[in-house]
């Protein structure tokens, strides 16, 4: 099987940014909270900024963003509508029945994006649309537990992700693809020890 991770990889970008931003526009509210979760997630990245704290904010904005938006399954329809567009054509071309998703995006937002597409096997974080909570983190060093208890005898033929952050799947596919838009760059194995 295929496996991939799904933003920068088979999605032209940050889709759950993407989604916020799209809900911005139907909610101006909301955008006060843009540069507080731009800041924090450039924390994040540059390691000034703790997992767990930012888990805590995510929760903390996650929880706000649910109670201000009304009929969500109606804007991530309407938000796939208008971006489907942005995945890649490398992805449509090498696409097959038993392909993977394993993301860090949010279940609620890949669900439908992945029906659209014919994937049947979407692995990706959970958080409670009713309060916020962060339920499962598919994330970095997780991947690779979340593929194995979903897949326990899975053999991963190619895995493709943007970032060697992905390293952890990597290690266990037979090959591996760096993403640059629509190139693909084989990993050497050696890379990843």
């Amino acid at each position: 099987m295929n496996v991939y991770d799904f933003d920068n990889t088979i999605y032209g970008g940050e889709s759950v940014f993407d989604f916020y931003i799209y809900c911005v526009r139907r909610y101006p509210g909301l955008i006060k909270y843009v540069f507080i979760i731009l800041f924090s997630w450039v924390k994040y990245k540059l390691l000034l900024l703790s997992r767990e704290r930012l888990m805590f904010l995510a929760e903390k904005y996650a929880s706000e963003f649910f109670r201000r938006v009304n009929n969500l399954e109606e804007l991530v329809s309407g938000f796939w509508d208008k971006n489907q567009k942005k995945i890649r054509k490398f992805y449509l071309k090498n696409r097959r029945d038993d392909d993977v998703i394993i993301s860090a995006s949010v279940s609620f937002l890949l669900e439908d994006i992945c029906s659209r597409l014919g994937i049947r096997h979407c692995i990706c974080s959970r958080v409670d649309t009713a309060t916020g909570r962060v339920e499962a983190l598919c994330f970095r060093q997780n991947k690779p537990g979340f593929f194995k208890d979903r897949f326990p005898n899975g053999k991963i033929e190619n895995f493709y992700s943007d970032s060697m952050n992905d390293a952890p799947m990597m290690r266990i596919a037979d090959r591996a693809y760096l993403v640059k838009g629509e190139r693909l760059i084989l990993v050497e194995k050696e890379k990843l020890k």
